[in-house]
């Protein structure tokens, strides 16, 4: 083997492994993206169920949240918030996690 045919192929081998980084990284962003916009969706459709006395709003958002293509891991309700934790396969990477919360604003909290 030459020395040109050497250099041509270890330019190619790094060239490659740059990509495939890349590559594994832009997944691993696009998870997390996924996750975070699963995880919003997630507790406002939780918090809206809840605003309309559902009986479940945890179940509401783990429907919302899978519809995402996400999995919910967590759901709490606290007074009139939903607070959601989500995950997202991110492939060879490990799973993306997000948490979001939502509820009425401070004005619009229905009296007891």
């Amino acid at each position: 083997m030459s020395t040109s045919s050497a250099s041509v192929l270890a330019w190619t081998g790094t060239t490659t492994t740059v990509v495939a980084a890349l590559a594994l990284l832009g997944s691993g962003v696009l998870a997390r993206a996924e996750a975070g916009t699963a995880a919003d969706l997630a507790s406002l459709a939780g918090a809206d169920a809840l605003a309309v006395a559902h009986p479940h709003p945890c179940r509401v958002a783990a429907e919302t949240a899978e519809r995402n293509g996400a999995r919910l891991t967590g759901c709490e309700q606290r007074e009139w918030d939903v607070l959601v934790r989500v995950e997202v396969d991110a492939g060879a990477l490990p799973s993306a996690v997000a948490e979001s919360r939502a509820g009425p604003g401070p004005s619009e909290v229905p009296e007891t």
